[in-house]
């Protein structure tokens, strides 16, 4: 029997290879040839191997950047100053100072002893007492400290080691302090109003522009706060809970 039942086939290239499964049983009208006898046994059909046609991709790495650095969290701690805690600004434009106290300035009646927020403590017994706490009665020194040009007298609270001054309408969290000294007899407070000042009155700083403040203070929520005196407010300033509270009516520090 020809190969070719139907006849020769077309001219051109052999067709390609037939991979795909074989039909068993075969379908009408394609009949496979019939399986070789061998002894009167009738052998197996032949079995033909599938082919699965599997596509691969392939794998290519995918480029990363780098992994963001989360910042740490800053920690949140709280700086106490006198009348509340305080979490505000803090003094710009302060000189540095060494922590050993020095001598800042001498008059003979009084001293402004440079030092430092954590270690004015040691100044006790010469440190001028300007009020107390309304809330536990611990006492109140007069400082005094730089703030966007301005020398400005404030407090300093001995209980929490801490000091503030007032500026804009805002208490100030300072470090580098001056600490009035002088000998109890040498200064005596006195009453005034509307910025005036009695003869003898300490200059306890200056505005950038040149105006002298002077040291006062004032009475509020039963607490004697020390403070400045500002003569062109009319008034004396003092810090309490945060806010920079002006009085018409305060005591003034004067010699003797």
């Amino acid at each position: 029997m020809s190969q070719y039942p139907h006849g020769p086939p077309p001219p051109g290239p052999p067709p390609p290879p037939y991979y795909g499964p074989p039909h068993w049983p075969p379908p009408p009208g394609h009949p496979y040839p019939p399986p070789p006898h061998d002894g009167g046994q009738v052998t197996a059909p032949p079995t033909y191997p599938y082919y699965v046609p599997t596509m691969m991709f392939p794998i290519a790495p995918v480029p990363l950047g780098p992994m963001p650095v989360q910042p740490d969290p800053q920690p949140s701690n709280p700086t106490y100053i006198t009348n509340y805690i305080y979490h505000g600004e803090s003094s710009q434009g302060a000189p540095a100072i060494e922590d050993k106290p020095q001598m800042a300035e001498m008059s003979g009646d009084y001293d402004w002893v440079a030092s430092t927020a954590t270690t004015a403590s040691q100044l006790a017994g010469r440190a001028v007492v300007g009020g107390h706490e309304g809330w536990d009665g611990s006492p109140l020194w007069v400082i005094r400290a730089w703030h966007m040009g301005d020398l400005i007298p404030g407090k300093f609270s001995v209980r929490h080691n801490a000091a503030s001054i007032t500026y804009d309408r805002k208490e100030i969290g300072v470090q580098n302090i001056e600490v009035l000294v002088s000998r109890p007899e040498s200064l005596q407070w006195i009453p005034a109003t509307n910025g005036t000042v009695p003869n003898g009155a300490i200059p306890g700083g200056r505005t950038a522009s040149g105006e002298n403040v002077y040291v006062g203070r004032a009475r509020y929520q039963l607490s004697i706060t020390p403070g400045k005196v500002h003569p062109s407010h009319n008034c004396c300033y003092i810090g309490f809970a945060g806010n920079e509270v002006s009085h018409k009516m305060y005591d003034v520090l004067c010699r003797v």
